[in-house]
């Protein structure tokens, strides 16, 4: 039976994504969002971070987050527009989405991430459910950040 466990596809990806208009210029949203070292000053959610370099492709950075260690890895950036992830932590890999527009200084943003693994494939529902508010908490606390001294 573990045999078999081992060879079925564990590829299909459990995915969720949430979005939130935020009061505030595109430039001061994008800041907070990708000034990673300083995520725990505003996220209750992050233990520890610690980032390897800027804030580009290749870079990495490790994290805790509900207990769990992530180390990921920034795959794209574009300047006020867009930033891509990867991320591995016990039994899944994940790849996160970030895209942002403005239009008469709101700061539209939206988020997506996917899991794919051992784990995501065991447990779907519960891993969709856990990533849905996982992103729903990202963007509200996101946009309090951002609208702080707005």
């Amino acid at each position: 039976m573990v045999v078999g466990l081992f060879m079925r596809d564990t590829s299909s990806p459990v995915k969720a994504s949430a979005e939130i208009d935020i009061n505030a210029p595109l430039d001061k949203v994008w800041g907070v969002q990708t000034d990673i070292a300083r995520w725990q000053a505003w996220n209750a959610d992050i233990e520890e971070m610690r980032v390897n370099g800027p804030i580009a492709a290749g870079t990495e950075f490790v994290w805790i987050a509900g207990g769990m260690t992530i180390h990921s890895t920034i795959q794209e950036v574009a300047d006020r527009r867009h930033i891509i992830w990867t991320g591995k932590t016990f039994g899944t890999d994940a790849t996160h989405k970030w895209a942002f527009s403005s239009v008469n200084g709101v700061t539209h943003v939206y988020t997506e991430e996917e899991f794919t693994g051992v784990l995501p494939w065991l447990l779907p529902g519960t891993m969709r459910e856990m990533l849905q508010q996982a992103l729903h908490h990202g963007v509200q606390v996101l946009k309090v950040a951002a609208e702080k001294n707005s």
